[in-house]
């Protein structure tokens, strides 16, 4: 039985990207590895992880143009339905993306193929403390409760641009409890405190490559000192453990 798992939020920068990176790792771990994919034009995914591991589903049109008229893709995007008909896949969404997307979806009876096919499905929606990423995320949500019903949706509330304290008595924070009264998963990422995060990034290294550097390798590569480098590995080290943690009762019945 394939599996198949969408991360998405039409804001961009709440590490959409990354949390697949962490997934695909898990999921490799537990001898499930999944086909990357990638819907984006500009296939922030394929630059961490490279051309010949990712598939981007890039058309034509630009992004503008399939938002203006999302039928261009339609046919396009079926290719997507045969990637996961064939093996466990994740999907990476890009900004902006995640409305024509489901559009399509719901155009294809997507959910019906799914559980004729027994395929499951995980979506994953990352949001920060930021009022349009935290609109985007529950627009998300609510789309896909609509048209994958059958799917498990997990909120991730990435801590990157602070916690979400001011968050607990708004409206949003209302509709994410009415959500989790109907099987809506709430998971926390933290921030990470490593020195070297933005170096790393930078060099659009994926966790696994990180964690398997030694100290002088970064430091060369970062231009910190050969401590900062050992303290910026450990650190990174550590909150990638926790995510594994966090992460894992979901990964679990996978394996």
């Amino acid at each position: 039985m394939a599996h198949t798992i969408w991360v998405m939020n039409g804001k961009g920068g709440v590490g959409k990207s990354m949390l697949m990176m962490v997934l695909a790792w898990q999921y490799e771990v537990i001898g499930r590895p999944l086909r990357l994919i990638d819907v984006d034009d500009k296939a922030k995914l394929a630059e961490f992880m490279g051309t010949d591991k990712v598939l981007s589903l890039r058309v034509g049109a630009n992004a503008e143009a399939l938002r203006a008229d999302p039928a261009l893709a339609y046919s396009y995007w079926d290719q997507l339905a045969v990637e996961m008909s064939e093996q466990d896949t994740g999907v990476d969404l890009g900004a902006n993306m995640d409305g024509v997307l489901l559009e399509w979806a719901k155009k294809s009876d997507l959910s019906q193929v799914l559980q004729e096919s027994g395929i499951t499905m995980d979506i994953y929606v990352p949001v920060t403390a930021d009022p349009l990423a935290v609109e985007g995320g529950i627009q998300a949500l609510e789309a896909s409760e609509q048209i994958f019903p059958e799917s498990r949706r997990i909120l991730v509330l990435n801590k990157a641009a602070g916690n979400f304290d001011a968050y607990a008595s708004t409206p949003e924070f209302s509709k994410i409890a009415e959500m989790r009264s109907r099987g809506l998963y709430v998971i926390v990422m933290d921030e990470c405190h490593s020195e070297a995060w933005t170096d790393f990034e930078r060099l659009k290294l994926p966790p696994w490559a990180v964690v398997s550097m030694n100290a002088k390798t970064v430091a060369e590569r970062t231009g910190l000192g050969i401590l900062a480098a050992r303290r910026a590995v450990g650190d990174y080290a550590a909150w990638l453990r926790k995510m594994q943690q966090v992460l894992e009762p979901l990964i679990r019945p996978h394996a």
